[in-house]
């Protein structure tokens, strides 16, 4: 009897720890709520070309099936190799290909997307080779090597932009939430004005209710600079 009352006193003594822990937790700020519902965020891109081709390896924490409905739900770790032939005749080519880091290298084979305009392949155990330095692509005799650039190490950070956004429409978003109407996810990946390395790129940060209804910002990644933003909502018919 005393040791089944002690462990029942163990017991509650271990529930109103928990109990303390959480009562004492302080409250999240708006913005980190806007964090905790972001359905893509990149997470690095890596980049180069020559004459011949055009290559970017880019790696997003994402939706595993990405809806526009204002949740983020399944989240997946996803790496895309994507070459861009600037010989069109290419596409129709397999490439064998080397992506070498700084601790191991992985190999494999890239062909043409099911859009047709570029070669694609997933890239499993990035993580394994470190910080990513070159790219081999060989077809037959034919070998193209590439010296890969971070465009993140001169950039802010996808989260950073998406800070920038949300300050941006802070109005709007802390209205929302303190109604417990902010049903939007966030979206937040680097762009550019040309599928290529060649362009310029911008962060674009969307809060998105469905595909009709978002708010998006275009963040200059280098100053932190909102450049342009936009709000579509729906209107009554």
């Amino acid at each position: 009897m005393k040791r089944f009352a002690k462990i029942a006193g163990i017991v509650l003594l271990a529930a109103v720890l928990c109990i303390t822990a959480i009562a004492c937790q302080e409250p999240k700020t708006n913005f980190e709520k806007v964090c905790d519902n972001v359905s893509a965020m990149q997470q690095s891109l890596y980049v180069a070309s020559d004459d011949d081709f055009s290559v970017k390896i880019t790696t997003m924490k994402q939706e595993e099936l990405f809806i526009a409905d204002g949740k983020a739900d399944n989240l997946v770790t996803l790496t895309i190799l994507s070459v861009i032939p600037k010989d069109a005749s290419k596409l129709n080519s397999t490439f064998e290909y080397t992506l070498e880091g700084d601790k191991e290298k992985l190999t494999g084979s890239i062909a043409k997307s099911k859009l047709g305009i570029s070669l694609n392949t997933k890239i499993s155990d990035m993580d394994k080779i470190g910080t990513p330095v070159t790219l081999t692509l060989t077809e037959g005799e034919n070998s193209y090597v590439f010296e890969l650039k971070d465009m993140l190490s001169d950039y802010i950070s996808g989260e950073e932009a998406l800070k920038v956004a949300y300050e941006h429409f802070q109005t709007d978003i802390d209205d929302a939430l303190s109604t417990n109407s902010f049903e939007r996810e966030g979206y937040v990946k680097l762009i550019t004005h040309r599928d290529s390395t060649d362009g310029e790129y911008f962060w674009y940060v969307s809060f998105i209710k469905d595909k009709s209804d978002y708010w998006s910002a275009i963040v200059n990644p280098a100053t932190g600079e909102v450049v342009s933003s936009r709000k579509n909502t729906k209107t009554a018919d």
